[in-house]
């Protein structure tokens, strides 16, 4: 097993390494990439991994090159992936639509080997990625759940948060099912909270439409619809970009389930319509889900 030194330094190696391919694919020489930060010098050091630079250096740098922190930090986990398996936003979530629940098992096997090899047990995001991964599961395979003190841990993690940012936003929509409704919607409501830094962010944004869409399905289950309808309006005044345009159907078919239970006779005719929408743009998994909504309606 490597050591907390070697692993440090393999990342540290890396950091250097990824801002050079990104430096080199953006068509940038080292003299340009460092104009006005740093010596050419210590930044060739720093690509070779000789040393390392400071934050704000490193932030600057990466805006010379035009590479922003996040696609940064997702080509660093593309580099690093043999060691983090996690990519969660992505690999989980293609696993899920596809049905494929052996590449979901894979990865709670996975993080189960970790939880249990290693000697700090104080490791609270690889528990609550194990926790996220078999929730994950758990839609396609129903002989995964998740404990109540494993509900409990999540449930501590998310109450103690001031600022969400996009990995806490997709914890949340992904283990909702399994948390009561009066914890889902104090939990629900301070995601949603005005006052924090990160808000604006266009993948935060996102990260938060899919997750409310997730939290009105549950509500629906569960005969909240008041709740629901609720984050329906919250939706609806938030403006979603037809860049999403699968979330802002889902955001039409969710309205008319409501309306359905209200009584409006056409809310069946809408969600018909969403499906057919679903079918013909090849989201087989999604309409098929939604046929059979509609079957037990």
């Amino acid at each position: 097993m490597k050591s907390i030194n070697s692993e440090q330094h393999e990342k540290n190696l890396a950091y250097g390494q990824i801002f050079k391919n990104l430096r080199i694919s953006k068509g940038f020489t080292q003299a340009e990439a460092s104009r006005n930060i740093i010596a050419p010098t210590h930044l060739s050091n720093f690509e070779n991994g000789r040393t390392m630079v400071s934050v704000n250096h490193f932030f600057d740098l990466l805006q010379n090159i035009n590479v922003n922190m996040f696609e940064f930090q997702n080509t660093l986990n593309q580099y690093l992936k043999k060691r983090d398996i996690l990519l969660f936003n992505i690999e989980m979530a293609n696993a899920l639509v596809e049905n494929n629940p052996s590449k979901l098992r894979r990865i709670v096997k996975e993080l189960y080997h970790q939880l249990n090899s290693q000697t700090d047990e104080n490791n609270i995001k690889l528990k609550l990625d194990y926790i996220r991964a078999k929730s994950t599961l758990s839609y396609i395979d129903n002989d995964y759940s998740v404990s109540k003190e494993e509900i409990a841990f999540l449930e501590n993690y998310l109450f103690h948060l001031s600022e969400w940012g996009q990995y806490d936003i997709a914890l949340l929509g992904q283990c909702a099912k399994f948390i009561d409704l009066i914890s889902l919607m104090q939990l629900t409501k301070n995601m949603l909270s005005p006052f924090q830094d990160s808000i604006g962010i266009p993948y935060i944004k996102q990260a938060v439409i899919q997750t409310v869409l997730n939290i009105i399905d549950i509500y629906e289950k569960h005969n909240a619809y008041n709740s629901a309808k609720k984050l329906i309006k919250y939706l609806e005044d938030y403006d979603i970009h037809d860049y999403y345009m699968f979330e802002k159907l889902t955001l039409i078919y969710s309205r008319a389930k409501c309306e359905h239970h209200d009584g409006d006779k056409k809310a069946i005719k809408i969600m018909n319509k969403c499906q057919s929408i679903f079918e013909f743009c090849d989201c087989s998994q999604t309409a098929n889900w939604i046929d059979l909504e509609i079957k037990k309606l």
